[in-house]
């Protein structure tokens, strides 16, 4: 058996899928000012609940904030033991940012539906993973 294949078996299909996804996360906060430009409504990096105006600021943001997600998706994916600290920031991370972004703008008020969804997939993502991690550091190695 290669190394890729214990890898691979030892980072298994909660890990493997959130290195997936953080990678579309990123490829997402790669395409921020694309989605501004396309409509300044919805598109834009939110940071701490303040929303990036501007194709420009968006620009230079979202792809900080997308190579910070490709850091972590590659740490995950080689169970680098480097990225815990990371995974816990980014645990803290998302949920202050969500919780400043529905403060801090008027904005209508989402369905229950779409609340209850919306928390369960960022947390998941975040803390979730976050805690699957705290619980698998022997997987990880330097």
């Amino acid at each position: 058996m290669d190394k890729s294949s214990t890898t691979v078996a030892a980072r298994g299909w909660f890990l493997t899928t959130m290195a997936v996804l953080f990678i579309v996360l990123a490829f997402s906060d790669f395409t921020k000012a694309i989605q501004y430009r396309n409509n300044p409504a919805v598109g834009g990096l939110v940071v701490f609940g303040h929303k990036f105006e501007g194709i420009g600021a968006n620009a230079i943001a979202g792809p900080l904030f997308g190579l910070i997600l490709l850091a972590y998706a590659f740490g995950i994916w080689r169970l680098r033991r480097w990225m815990i600290p990371l995974s816990i920031v980014y645990a803290f991370y998302v949920p202050v940012n969500m919780v400043m972004f529905w403060s801090l703008h008027q904005l209508p008020p989402p369905t229950v539906g779409f609340i209850v969804f919306y928390l369960a997939i960022a947390l998941t993502g975040s803390v979730g993973t976050a805690l699957y991690i705290g619980y698998h550091k022997e997987k990880f190695r330097d």
